[in-house]
């Protein structure tokens, strides 16, 4: 579990990703809701993911 933890942010930013462009291919992207939830995991993955990096050095 723990070498899945590692790799959440990851996982957050391509869902995120994802989530951003499946609005666009299928003409949702006049609904918010849709657009900030995909934002929201991109930069919470990216937070998690800097986070992780910053756990595993020694500085």
């Amino acid at each position: 579990m723990k070498k899945l933890a590692h790799f959440l942010g990851l996982f957050l930013i391509i869902i995120g990703t994802m989530v951003l462009i499946a609005t666009r291919f299928s003409n949702l992207s006049s609904h918010n809701s849709l657009l900030v939830a995909g934002l929201f995991c991109i930069l919470s993955g990216i937070w998690l993911h800097i986070r992780s990096i910053k756990r595993e050095s020694r500085f």
